[in-house]
């Protein structure tokens, strides 16, 4: 009996431990989640959101519970330029969550619409936008869309129609100014730039930079002064309208480059503007040593969407690095380091069937090697040239303008495994045949001629290849000095192909070894 009652009270226990542990899982985690997002909207509202984005993190584990913690997250790393891609997946995993309390799918959508637009994908940030109620920030995006692809009738159209639905909303207004001041005017845009400036000062309460978006579309010259000078008097930067104060007059051309040369970030479209602008050969001269001595970055905004795809960094006058992010993903193609102003090497981003490539360059753009993962690929001397951009004169002429900016090459040849073994005179890779041994092959024209294997320096195996085909390999796994093994290929089994030449490992027809040197062979084996 009393061996029953210990069973019978084992049982309950169990069975006690086991509904605790139901219960524990039907807690609901929803509040801890939300801790962790009130506690990320504090620092963000302190402004510290490195500190959000770290809290946030520590939370990750409740993003199945609460989708305002990943969609925070996603906000957080759109605000510190952190990869679109991160911003992405974390959106993704707020939809699939879909258990919302503070935020929506909705507001979701609209910053996935803002990333892909960030990326120039359009059409997908359309579709996007096109299902969702057409709230201002849709309507906003939408046209913003518009201008980035230049479609003026699509946008002029929009904008007509919203423009009095978002009266005291100053975004539409910069966009309309922004995106209009270099444009022809439609039928209906003088009465849109006049409906515009009457409710500027309405307008500029909300967002007192935008008199100065207005000024191109103001007629007079006094009034136009008037607005920078007030905008300045009020000790804000210069460096916003620094191009429309010195054509004005407001300010002096010793001013402006002055101001220019002090800048830490400066866009290349302004310098370049600057210098039309200049009227006095002094001041020219005054450009060409403030920038012969520049320390900072310029940057390249070339479509016009307020992100730089370019940024040159400077010292001393001269480029330290150059980065290229072509699809504006906040992950760079290439980037370039420089040594005493000329390109010393570069890191190339994978992009379909290209590789993740380093180029050194022996003398810009004569390239001397390049790695892809642990292979590196050696052309023979002078022989291949990458060249990603060419080095020009920022504005101007050289030698007068010392300062030079890299021009992008538009039709540049992808770096893939193929290219990169077509023009290699040599392959260093790891090797098979023993722990941290190095393969070395030789080629010519892109085809392999000969292959050895080491192992620190020492001599494990010679392979010879015929028409570019593995032939006879010679072993020497004892490192006595004595090829004890040899395999041999089989011709016309590997396909006269330099990429699938090289990998003919394990493909050998047979393999024969000679352990003691007696000229006898101890194992044969033939495969089939």
């Amino acid at each position: 009996m009393r061996s029953r009652s210990l069973f019978l009270g084992i049982i309950m226990m169990v069975m006690n431990m086991s509904q605790a542990a139901s219960l524990f899982a039907q807690v609901d985690e929803t509040p801890l989640a939300q801790l962790y997002v009130e506690g990320a909207l504090k620092a963000i509202t302190a402004g510290r959101w490195q500190d959000a984005e770290a809290l946030l993190k520590q939370g990750a584990d409740f993003s199945n519970v609460s989708s305002d913690l990943s969609y925070l997250l996603a906000l957080v790393r759109f605000q510190l330029e952190q990869p679109v891609g991160a911003v992405l997946e974390a959106l993704r995993q707020a939809k699939m969550t879909d258990r919302w309390q503070r935020y929506t799918a909705e507001a979701a959508s609209v910053l996935e619409a803002q990333a892909l637009i960030q990326m120039r994908q359009f059409d997908q940030a359309l579709q996007i936008l096109q299902s969702l109620f057409p709230s201002a920030d849709v309507r906003f995006l939408q046209l913003k869309i518009f201008t980035l692809q230049n479609n003026q009738g699509q946008f002029s159209r929009l904008f007509s129609q919203v423009v009095n639905t978002y009266p005291l909303d100053p975004r539409f207004a910069a966009l309309y100014f922004g995106y209009m001041k270099d444009k022809v005017p439609g039928s209906q845009d003088p009465q849109l730039v006049s409906l515009l400036l009457q409710r500027l000062p309405a307008l500029q309460k909300t967002d007192p930079k935008l008199p100065l978006l207005a000024v191109p579309f103001i007629q007079n010259l006094s009034d136009r002064r008037r607005i920078i000078e007030a905008y300045l008097a009020q000790g804000n930067d210069l460096l916003p309208i620094l191009s429309e104060a010195l054509n004005l007059g407001v300010i002096d051309e010793t001013t402006a480059l002055n101001t220019l040369a002090d800048q830490q970030r400066i866009s290349v479209e302004l310098l370049r503007k600057v210098w039309t602008q200049l009227r006095t050969d002094a001041s020219r001269r005054l450009f060409s040593e403030k920038f012969a001595t520049y320390s900072g970055r310029i940057t390249e905004d070339s479509d016009k969407d307020g992100i730089s795809e370019v940024i040159v960094e400077y010292q001393h006058g001269r480029i330290q690095m150059y980065r290229f992010d072509a699809n504006q993903d906040r992950i760079d193609e290439i980037r370039v380091f420089f040594e005493q102003g000329l390109p010393q090497h570069a890191f190339i981003a994978p992009y379909e069937d290209s590789l993740d490539v380093q180029v050194y360059w022996e003398q810009y753009p004569l390239v001397d090697h390049c790695t892809a993962g642990a292979v590196t690929y050696i052309p023979a001397p002078a022989s291949f040239s990458y060249a990603p951009f060419k080095l020009k004169p920022i504005v101007g002429t050289y030698p007068e303008i010392t300062l030079l900016f890299p021009e992008r090459e538009q039709l540049l040849p992808r770096l893939t495994e193929r290219s990169l073994v077509s023009f290699a005179a040599k392959i260093i890779r790891p090797g098979t045949l023993a722990k941290d041994s190095l393969e070395t092959i030789e080629l010519k024209n892109g085809l392999p001629l000969r292959s050895t294997e080491t192992v620190k320096g020492r001599l494990i195996s010679v392979l010879e290849f015929t028409l570019g085909q593995p032939d006879l390999q010679r072993i020497d796994m004892d490192l006595d000095g004595r090829f004890e093994t040899i395999r041999r290929y089989r011709l016309g089994t590997v396909r006269l192909d330099p990429v699938e030449a090289l990998a003919y490992q394990q493909r050998y027809d047979s393999i024969e070894s000679d352990w003691d040197g007696d000229g006898v062979f101890e194992y044969k084996e033939t495969l089939r």
